[in-house]
């Protein structure tokens, strides 16, 4: 019976980020981004990146983002791109650090998270047409960041505890 809910809990990552991911999708065509949109889906793959190696595969990711992108109209492989570059640097974050807490985590989230960012404007600037805000970009990273700690609490205490 453990085997077996460890199973759903192991694979509910992979049913809620595919739904953010599409419910985002919907979203940003619907409406157009009107305001500030949480980075979920970044927050999900940093996160799961850095504490659970195994849990999103780099296939995962990148079918995830190349549908994300179908859906989205954007160019195509720039969230795959995207996705793949966090987990990476997660990955590689986690290695380099010396001491666990939560500010070296943070640290590393807001670099990735930067870094990611600058790659999708860079993309979407060379390979696309559509117009694209700073400032909603700006507040975007703000809101992220914001929101990284209650988000990282919720799934520490659904996953590891």
């Amino acid at each position: 019976m453990n085997s077996f809910l460890d199973k759903i809990k192991f694979y509910s990552a992979h049913i809620i980020f595919t739904l953010i991911c599409i419910n985002d999708s919907i979203f940003i065509n619907t409406w157009i981004a009107p305001g500030p949109i949480i980075n979920i889906k970044y927050i999900l793959v940093f996160y799961f990146s850095f504490f659970d190696k195994g849990r999103f595969s780099i296939t995962f990711l990148f079918f995830i983002g190349l549908i994300f992108d179908s859906l989205q109209g954007m160019p195509f492989g720039m969230t795959t791109i995207c996705f793949i570059l966090l987990s990476k640097l997660a990955s590689y974050l986690k290695q380099r650090r010396t001491q666990a807490n939560f500010q070296n985590e943070f640290i590393a989230f807001a670099i990735s998270l930067l870094i990611t960012q600058i790659v999708s404007v860079i993309i979407l600037s060379n390979f696309s047409q559509i117009p694209f805000e700073y400032l909603l970009l700006a507040i975007n990273i703000i809101v992220s960041l914001i929101f990284y700690p209650v988000i990282r609490t919720l799934l520490k205490l659904f996953y590891y505890y």
